[in-house]
């Protein structure tokens, strides 16, 4: 009869060690966010990545009750992933690099259509960047795709598998883009947009001409 109280009571005893140790790593995870964006520099990259990954989800609601901008947790992951990945990105040939940029980033006007296999197909309208910027892709052997979603980078790697990647999108977008990306071990490079919504955003495209054509 006894056997059983001694069971669920070790259950409660690994559950409470099991909540103590999530603690301490999400003490220890909101930490290093907050060094590396005082200090903008972090200790042992990959290991301190690892550790964002696997706490993610319970580190954004952890910042949402705290009132925090749960974005930080976006931006500093696709802060260390450019710092782990821009040799091998820089190191790959230019006409071997795709550029993916994001839907909202196209005017409202735009009268593109979008085709599920290969993204939003560009026409080179003029009534925003990223026509221009196709133009000078297209003379450089660069791909260029508009990504519906951010799950489209998928459809991507299947058909350019290696390729490196330089992505455009918002924290979210672009983590989550990064994350996919990662798993498959694509050189990659991630910009943030300048300005953030869902229809008409913008981005430097200076610094995205730069990365996209820049090298070690």
């Amino acid at each position: 009869m006894n056997e059983l109280p001694s069971f669920f009571s070790v259950l409660g005893v690994i559950f409470v060690i099991i909540i103590i140790i999530l603690g301490i790593l999400l003490l220890i995870a909101t930490f290093l966010i907050f060094r590396m964006v005082r200090k903008k520099k972090i200790v042992f990259p990959k290991a301190t990545l690892f550790l964002l990954d696997v706490l993610y989800y319970p580190l954004k609601r952890l910042f949402v009750y705290s009132n925090i901008d749960k974005s930080v947790v976006d931006k500093v992951e696709i802060e260390i992933r450019n710092g782990i990945l821009k040799n091998e990105y820089f190191s790959s040939k230019i006409e071997d690099r795709i550029v993916v940029f994001p839907y909202c980033l196209r005017s409202i006007e735009c009268k593109a259509q979008v085709n599920p296999e290969l993204g939003v197909n560009c026409i080179k309208c003029g009534k925003c960047k990223i026509g221009n910027f196709k133009e000078m892709c297209d003379e450089n052997s660069i791909k260029v795709f508009i990504a519906p979603g951010g799950s489209f980078v998928k459809r991507v790697l299947k058909r350019h598998p290696h390729s490196s990647v330089l992505l455009i999108a918002c924290h979210a977008e672009l983590n989550e883009m990064m994350r996919i990306l990662s798993t498959k071990g694509m050189p990659q490079y991630g910009v943030l947009l300048k300005k953030t919504g869902c229809i008409e955003t913008d981005v430097d495209m200076e610094i995205v001409k730069e990365i996209l054509l820049g090298v070690n």
